[in-house]
């Protein structure tokens, strides 16, 4: 890329701790970084080291360099009541994932949105957490800090008939108390060490800014038990949220400033947001939960139960799933993109095979089905759509008749109703279509984020970088890869890396083979009658779209492209988007003229007849969930789940062995044939 390229992609700066003693805050933002890297926009670092002071510093030094779109960051509240001024009178967009004071949008006029309900709904939260464990009082200590008096004042304020609240400055000595820490991570941390009672019976919650693996280090045991609020879905996954929508946004339109950019980027995100810019019911107490604080992860060197290798959405949550199940989990992500990453990720229950269809089912009722938690895991809601050609409605009517047995709303359309509701649907050889009013996607780069918070906080080790070229394992002896890593069980979800790395072990009857996918996201044409298009999957002709923010489409068509390797990029040629525009135009025709926003391309594991998910015979110890041709996402929950069964079915022939060089080699179970990119 040449110097004038560089200098044409839209600019955004990022604005946090990034030292100081608030520094493990700002790891969300540089570590967001990696989900939008593929993106034509400069990420700017400024450091504010959390400090109210700096923040509006930061602000006056970016409206003078006069050359950036729009801010991200500013977590500090107080900082960014000082920058937001500022950024106002220039008209520049910004996007505060965690800053939650109350009233912080008052005269931003338009141009900040707030990812994160505020303060106001973290006290009612508590507070209702602490009525449901059934205490009628609750002792509120806080650190001095502006920030933890600030909080204390609001817990007193949200008390309600019932819980009495008292404010105290030092640990208190009320028997039999709850008590809620407000301030810093390391104030907090530093309350809960210094204490001269101790936590027997008492109930103990930590406010968010204790949500980060240094608050447990810091506070060292004094940390067992305790409870802390958090962002539904976790911190990491709104500041991913963020830079997704600013790199979706400034993708597809980068010359777009301004109140047009922040409606752009309104349009790119899971989560409803007010006319001020507020998530909708965030002062009432919703997205907020109370867990258990975050468990360490795990040494870098084990000892481990399961190496799960993959960190695409199954393996994510897979590792997820062992990890809250108490087992010790090292998660290995390769240096090859998991399709994962490029995937449109569509989301519906239904579903033409029997056994996908239950996968589906079962994850809506873990996942998708569940609002506020599939909004944290970047789920937007537009309704899905499945054509189906002539001959095919016995099979809708049968699966619809499922997914009503399991409370999932849908039905049995014909062509003419769809035509009717959906005039930019067009096309021959369709008879009819099965609606589910509660499908439709994930934007990809958030799910990965929310599952792999899951899978930390729960105590799971992810070693970012590591290819398993080999795999080895032996009855009693656990699983040996790359003659380095042992752990008592592997599951291997690699994506297109799974069958070279079991090699002879891979099923007989599976066909699989690694398949080019494409699509392109075209220009939505403005204003028109009907309903807003859905998720639309086209069983006559393969080709699926679904709705990309406010004004855009992503339309794909299959192409017969296979045993296809890594791409080095991801866009697509003049000729493949007309491709994909003329295959996909026939059956939504406006797509034939419209104009191309931007374009991705991938590959993916095609497994026939099905994907393979279980233990395999003469591999000991291992687990094989991999073959969602494309259409992993809606079913990952429920595929993780079966992972995790399987593994813990084997669990009594498992042994816990430790990362460490291998001394000798592995008897029977070896697999040797080349890389699996992890993912």
């Amino acid at each position: 890329m040449g110097r004038r390229e560089v200098d044409a992609r839209p600019r955004v700066a990022v604005v946090g701790p990034f030292s100081g003693p608030r520094a493990a805050w700002g790891e969300l933002l540089s570590g967001a970084l990696g989900a939008v890297r593929r993106a034509p926009v400069e990420w700017v670092l400024l450091d504010d080291r959390g400090e109210a002071e700096r923040g509006g510093t930061r602000a006056r030094e970016v409206v003078a360099d006069g050359g950036f779109a729009a801010v991200v960051g500013h977590f500090n509240s107080l900082g960014a009541a000082a920058a937001l001024p500022v950024y106002r009178e220039h008209r520049l967009p910004v996007l505060l994932p965690l800053a939650t004071a109350p009233g912080l949008l008052d005269g931003a006029g338009g141009l900040a949105l707030r990812l994160c309900p505020d303060d106001a709904g973290q006290a009612a939260a508590v507070v209702a957490a602490c009525r449901a464990e059934g205490h009628p009082h609750l002792d509120v200590v806080h650190d001095g800090t502006g920030y933890g008096l600030r909080l204390a004042g609001l817990l007193r304020e949200a008390a309600a008939p019932g819980l009495s609240v008292d404010v105290h400055s030092r640990w208190p000595a009320t028997a039999g108390a709850a008590v809620a820490l407000c301030g810093v991570h390391h104030g907090a941390a530093a309350l809960l060490r210094d204490r001269t009672h101790p936590r027997p019976e008492r109930w103990i919650v930590a406010t968010d800014d204790c949500d980060v693996p240094e608050f447990a280090e810091l506070a060292g045991p004094a940390a067992e038990g305790v409870r802390v609020a958090r962002l539904a879905g976790g911190p990491a996954a709104r500041v991913v949220a963020a830079f997704a929508a600013l790199a979706a946004a400034l993708t597809k339109h980068p010359a777009r400033r301004g109140a047009r950019l922040v409606e752009t980027v309104r349009g790119e995100l899971a989560h409803e947001l007010d006319a001020r810019g507020e998530v909708v019911g965030g002062s009432r107490g919703a997205g907020w939960e109370v867990l258990p604080v975050a468990a360490p992860a795990a040494a870098p060197r084990g000892p481990f139960d399961v190496a799960v290798v993959g960190a695409g959405v199954v393996g994510s949550a897979t590792a997820a799933e062992l990890a809250e199940r108490g087992r010790s989990v090292v998660l290995l992500n390769g240096t090859a993109d998991a399709a994962s990453t490029v995937s449109g990720a569509l989301v519906r229950a239904w579903e033409a095979d029997a056994a996908e269809r239950a996968r589906a089912i079962r994850s809506y009722q873990l996942l998708w089905g569940r609002a506020e938690r599939a909004a944290a895991h970047g789920f937007r809601r537009t309704g899905a759509l499945v054509l189906f050609g002539p001959g095919g409605r016995a099979a809708a009517e049968e699966g619809v008749a499922d997914l009503a047995a399991a409370g999932l709303a849908a039905e049995v359309l014909g062509f003419d109703e769809v035509t009717r509701r959906w005039p930019l649907i067009a096309g021959d050889g369709v008879e009819g279509a099965v609606w589910e009013r509660g499908g439709g996607y994930a934007v990809a780069a958030v799910a990965l984020a929310a599952l792999t918070d899951r899978a930390r906080r729960a105590g799971a080790h992810l070693v970012p970088g590591h290819d398993v070229r080999t795999l080895r394992a032996r009855a009693g002896a656990g699983v040996v890869m790359d003659e380095s890593l042992r752990a008592g069980g592997a599951v291997v979800a690699a994506g297109c890396g799974t069958p070279a790395l079991l090699g002879p072990h891979w099923p007989a009857g599976h066909t699989a083979r690694a398949k080019r996918i494409q699509y392109a996201i075209f220009e939505r044409p403005a204003g028109g009658t009907g309903d807003p298009l859905p998720t639309l999957v086209d069983l006559t002709t393969g080709m699926w779209a679904r709705p990309d923010g406010l004004d855009g489409v992503l339309a794909g068509v299959p192409v017969e492209e296979w045993d296809v390797r890594a791409a080095d990029g991801t866009a697509l040629t003049p000729d493949r988007i007309d491709h994909i525009r003329d295959r996909a135009g026939a059956r939504l025709p406006f797509l034939t003229g419209a104009r191309a926003l931007t374009s991705v391309r991938g590959r993916d594991l095609y497994v026939a007849p099905a994907p393979v998910l279980g233990p395999l015979p003469g591999l000991p110890h291992t687990v094989v969930a991999a073959g969602w041709s494309g259409a992993g996402f809606k079913t990952a929950p429920a595929a993780a789940e079966a992972a995790a069964d399987a593994v813990m079915a084997e669990a009594a022939t498992m042994s816990t062995v430790t990362l460490s060089d291998v001394q000798g080699s592995a008897d029977g179970g070896d697999c040797e044939p080349g890389a699996a990119p992890a993912g």
